[in-house]
């Protein structure tokens, strides 16, 4: 795609009960520097933000302070988006803010943007932001498979309650995060206080020293016995687009049910392209301008359950084929679609 997107940004803020995703939501609203929001609660009835904000959500649409919107989704994420939709003429918002439960998987959150026709034509995901707990974000990682979800789908994350939690806690959970989700920056804030111009910015394209970084840890021993597993692979020769298709095709039926995230940036035939999958799903790809830096090549990270680096490296090895090349001298060293165990 290029050219300026007309279809309405929307960002998902997820984060395990208690990591402080309400509190940043509060902070967001009383900012205010984008223009009102829309505000979607997936769980009904669970709104604490401040009292002459919203007290509660009762599946009807409410007028918050600063002319932002709030409703609870009434069992259909579509339904509820297409309502919020026609309502823009009498009540103007810029964005959609998607607040989970907390106990939520995003994966299904993120699917209908790609499966309803109605709500791709309208909307358009424009990142996913995770929320983690300073004080309990470590044994809650190590107890709870869900948060290693809503991580490991995170384009942003934000450590809360930094504040009030031991510099060395704070400094461990920050590289257990690197360790489930190289790409995505982290920020660390007090009282929920955050830059909403960076909260809100797209996500951040994979750059190259995320997938080398990620390579390199993969050749150390996992220090958890989780099955969730970070795949890094780069190619260095341009490849054909219907090529990676056929490979993400072969993926997703061996093991779609199995794929929490892809995310990469292709050399399709000289062209940087943006390509962003989950579950089964490879939203429409992204043409950039340009490289977003002097490493050109493709780059590539699959985080997905219960698979080895066989499994994935079987999918996507035909690609050196297709582009009638081999992978660069650094992944022939390594191995493609080497696995870090991020559980």
């Amino acid at each position: 795609m290029t050219g300026v997107d007309p279809r309405l940004p929307v960002t998902l803020l997820t984060g395990f009960l208690g990591s402080g995703k309400t509190t940043l939501l509060s902070g967001l609203l009383r900012e205010n520097a984008s223009g009102p929001f829309a505000i979607v609660i997936n769980e009904f009835g669970e709104v604490a933000l401040d009292q002459d904000l919203v007290g509660r959500v009762d599946g009807q649409v409410t007028v918050m302070s600063g002319g932002c919107l709030c409703c609870a989704i009434g069992g259909d994420l579509a339904a509820t988006l297409l309502d919020l939709h026609k309502r823009r003429a009498a009540q103007p918002f810029a964005r959609v803010v998607i607040e989970t439960s907390g106990l939520a998987d995003p994966g299904p959150l993120l699917a209908p943007f790609a499966e309803d026709i109605r709500l791709a034509r309208l909307f358009r995901v424009d990142g996913v932001v995770a929320v983690v707990d300073a004080l309990q974000g470590l044994r809650e990682l190590g107890r709870r498979r869900v948060c290693i979800k809503q991580v490991a789908l995170a384009d942003r994350i934000v450590l809360s309650k930094s504040d009030i939690a031991a510099p060395l806690a704070v400094s461990r959970l920050r590289d257990r995060l690197t360790e489930i989700n190289p790409f995505a920056p982290q920020l660390i804030v007090s009282h929920g206080v955050v830059d909403s111009g960076w909260l809100l910015q797209p996500p951040v394209r994979p750059a190259a020293a995320p997938a080398r970084q990620c390579a390199d840890n993969a050749r150390h021993e996992p220090g958890h016995a989780d099955d969730i597993a970070a795949f890094c692979l780069t190619f260095d020769a341009p490849l054909r687009w219907d090529s990676f298709v056929e490979a993400w095709t072969r993926l997703t039926d061996a093991h779609g049910d199995a794929i929490l995230r892809l995310k990469g940036l292709l050399d399709i035939e000289g062209h940087p392209v943006a390509v962003h999958g989950v579950r089964r799903l490879l939203h429409p790809p992204e043409t950039l301008a340009q490289w977003p830096d002097a490493a050109h090549g493709s780059r590539l990270v699959v985080i997905a359950e219960d698979l080895t680096d066989a499994d994935v490296r079987a999918c996507f090895s035909g690609l050196d084929d297709f582009a009638e090349t081999r992978a660069s001298s650094t992944d022939a060293a390594r191995g493609v679609g080497q696995v870090r165990c991020i559980g």
